[in-house]
This record gives C-alpha cells, structure tokens and sequence, in this order.
C-alpha cells in the first residue's frame, strides 16, 4: 500500500472522471488538438505492421491521441492523491475508454485505399510520453 497520499483533501474518483468526461467531451478544433499533443511530446512506436501506411492526420486518430494525451495528464495529476481503491477503480475506466477509442477509430485508417499497399491491414502502436522527474523551480 502506498504511503505517500496527501489526506488534506478527499478526492472522490468518481466526481474526477465526471470532470475528466466533461473535458474530452468538449473537443478543440482539430488544429489545436494537434498542438496540443505536440506539446504533450506524445511518441508513436510501431509494435506491428507498416504504420507508414497510417493516416495519422485523421481527424478521429488525433482525437484519440489528444483523448489519451488528456488522460494521462489527468492521471498524473491525480496519481498521488487517490488510495489504491480508487486507483483500480481508474485504471478500470482507463480499460474503458481505451475500447471505446478503438471502437471509435476509422476503418480503413490508412493512406491509400490501394489494396497492393496494405501487408495484413494489421497494426499495433504504442503511445508513448516521455516523464518528466524534476520539479520546475520558479
């Protein structure tokens, strides 16, 4: 169990994803969702398929790296403050978002509709962010 809980505030999780829906439900303009992941330094690692192929600038593919970008924002900020119940009951609705978001994707979601040019039509990536550790002194 951890240790390192803030108790000053209560937090219930429940209210927090009510908010965290509210907030993806109301999706920027596509161009400022692209901003913002580029801000959020999101990374895309191929794990499976030529993701070349990819149409990365569908308009539903950036809506679900922003959907995630958002998430872990909301989840590193809450991390901390949440008891190991609450975190499963987190890590429970990320599942659920995350299927929702693959439901939510195109079909087909790639760069040309050319039968020669898909291999499999299979395709996993990771998203990654990168950490970071050092509190910014101001």
């Amino acid at each position: 169990m951890r240790t390192t809980k803030k108790e000053e505030k209560k937090v219930d999780v429940f209210l927090l994803l009510k908010d965290f829906q509210k907030l993806i439900k109301k999706k920027p303009p596509v161009k400022k969702m692209v901003e913002e992941i580029m801000m959020m330094g999101l990374k895309i690692k191929p794990v499976l398929g030529d993701i070349s192929l990819l149409d990365l600038s569908n308009k539903k593919i950036v809506e679900v790296l922003w959907s995630l970008g958002k998430f872990d924002d909301f989840f590193q900020a809450y991390y901390e403050k949440l008891s190991d119940h609450e975190l499963s009951i987190l890590l429970k609705y990320f599942d659920h978002l995350r299927n929702k978001l693959l439901v939510y994707l195109p079909k087909p979601i790639l760069k040309s509709e050319n039968l020669n040019d898909i291999r499999l039509g299979i395709f996993e990536i990771e998203v990654l962010r990168p950490t970071n550790h050092q509190k910014k002194l101001n």
